[in-house]
């Protein structure tokens, strides 16, 4: 990889914007084992737009609630903390990717590929049993974030290389080595690491393309999670991760989570579902 271009990514990265302070408590308020539905939504109140689209993400149709939420604190009573702070950094993620200037790749196909993601992703770990549902599907939601740093910081680089992979049927990660330009994967994993968040955001950006090439263990279950999500979402949607080759499915992650063809084709058909309830998640506006 040309040390000139990763000096240069490392130099303008810190120009992109980080979580804001309301996000950024809200993620620690979360984390807290003696928080409580008040604080959370005290948290959120701080920002009225955030806390708006928060309660339209929680009324959607994709968490089935009976009833209509009003108050932040039903929302997190309701659907716990944890779902709570994934759909205020799904807020503070579309904005990311959608109000920072103009693009020559499609954002709102990017954005339907993080949100598919992030649904495949959680749907394999209730399916496989996992407990951290909600910390899946945020990996999911972020695992292409570099991405959109190069949409938002090298733009002519990331359009050149859509290009190439529409034009030969190839996906970009295959692009990007050919061409010696770093990985969307690490550079997003850099993001991640400068925003201080949990190694499994930083390993599941980093590694998804990639599944054994994860040095920590104790992640291998959770990055093959989201390597699969991916695969599922690249299935769903053609093109819209801005790569056009076939799906490449790692044996090594069917293998570490134990799944079966026909479990990985029941996840695909479940995710499809759940997608089609999802439709807020795509206009957070």
């Amino acid at each position: 990889m040309p040390a000139k271009i990763i000096d240069r990514i490392i130099e303008e990265i810190d120009k992109l914007p980080s979580p804001n302070v309301v996000v950024q408590r809200i993620i620690a308020v979360c984390s807290k084992p003696d928080a409580s539905s008040t604080e959370v939504a005290n948290t959120l109140m701080m920002d009225a737009s955030l806390s708006a689209r928060v309660l339209k993400l929680a009324n959607s149709a994709y968490y089935g609630v009976p009833r209509k939420i009003t108050t932040l604190s039903e929302a997190v009573m309701i659907l716990g903390f944890k779902t709570v702070r994934n759909l205020a950094l799904s807020v503070f993620t579309y904005d990311m990717v959608f109000k920072n200037g103009s693009s020559g790749i499609d954002r709102e196909k990017l954005w339907e590929h993080f949100i598919a993601t992030a649904i495949a992703s959680e749907t394999i770990a209730e399916t496989m049993g996992y407990p951290l549902k909600e910390e899946i599907f945020i990996a999911g939601l972020l695992h292409d974030l570099g991405k959109v740093v190069y949409d938002l910081l090298f733009s002519d680089i990331l359009e050149a290389e859509v290009r190439i992979a529409q034009k030969t049927k190839r996906n970009l990660i295959d692009i990007e080595e050919e061409l010696g330009i770093p990985p969307h994967s690490e550079v997003g994993a850099k993001l991640l690491r400068k925003w201080n968040f949990p190694d499994l955001l930083i390993l599941s950006a980093e590694y998804h393309h990639n599944v054994e090439g994860n040095p920590n263990e104790l992640f291998v279950n959770q990055v093959s999670m989201v390597h699969i999500g991916d695969v599922i979402a690249n299935i769903m949607m053609r093109g819209a991760s801005l790569s056009w080759g076939d799906p490449e499915l790692s044996p090594f992650a069917l293998n570490v989570l134990k799944m079966k063809p026909k479990t990985f084709l029941r996840i695909l058909d479940k995710s499809k579902e759940k997608y089609s309830k999802a439709q807020e998640f795509l206009q957070i506006d």
